[in-house]
């Protein structure tokens, strides 16, 4: 019995790959209004299937996964019906104290890659992924700009208009074993065209992949 379970076990860590990245943003082409912080952390959860060519080190690996982006900022976002733009913080209260102010745009992804690993488990992959996006949000923690009082408050907006329902760009992996280093280059733009900036994110960090 235990041979056969490492047996199961050894073909499915070659079939199927689970991990997680945990990265940076690096915005281009933000407008001036936005002033980004210099950290926008994000995440992404995923798993794929490995389509093995023969008995060489190269596979194809379509997947599905949960990517999540943050723009933490001194901007709020505001919308009308026909775009959506950026405000700095201190343009509508003289002297605020905020804490936090972020987007949040979580992303339903499927993966496309090729892959190569070697028995001593070095990995190189490259490929191209599609992203849905899920539901978008604003939060800002700090003084109540809308009654104008110093009062702490929490404000949190769900609707956001004018963002790409979705996205696209390359990916690609190295590393040995367990760690790897990630990059996301996104070619879709955040917001649809002529409806807001025509801003995207670079995306550099760390992947872990536990088998």
């Amino acid at each position: 019995m235990n041979a056969f379970a490492q047996v199961v076990n050894e073909k499915a860590k070659k079939l199927f790959t689970f991990g997680f990245d945990v990265y940076a943003d690096l915005w281009q082409d933000i407008p001036s209004t936005i002033e980004p912080k210099t950290i926008n952390a994000g995440v992404n959860v995923f798993g794929t299937y490995n389509f093995i060519f023969g008995e060489s080190n190269f596979s194809f690996s379509p997947g599905i996964g949960l990517g999540i982006h943050n723009l933490y900022s001194s901007s709020f976002l505001y919308s009308n019906n026909n775009s959506s733009y950026f405000v700095p913080i201190n343009d509508t209260m003289p002297n605020l104290n905020e804490k936090k102010s972020k987007l949040v745009m979580p992303y339903l992804d499927i993966p496309l890659e090729i892959r190569f690993k070697t028995k001593s488990e070095f990995r190189i992959a490259v490929g191209f992924k599609f992203g849905f996006l899920l539901r978008a949000y604003t939060k800002y923690k700090g003084d109540d700009y809308l009654a104008g009082l110093n009062n702490q408050t929490i404000y949190k907006k769900k609707m956001i208009q004018h963002l790409e329902k979705n996205r696209y760009g390359f990916i690609g992996r190295i590393g040995y074993k367990w760690l790897n280093i990630y990059g996301y280059y996104q070619l879709s733009t955040l917001f649809v065209k002529d409806e807001g900036p025509e801003m995207y994110p670079i995306s550099v960090g760390i992947t872990i992949i536990p088998f």
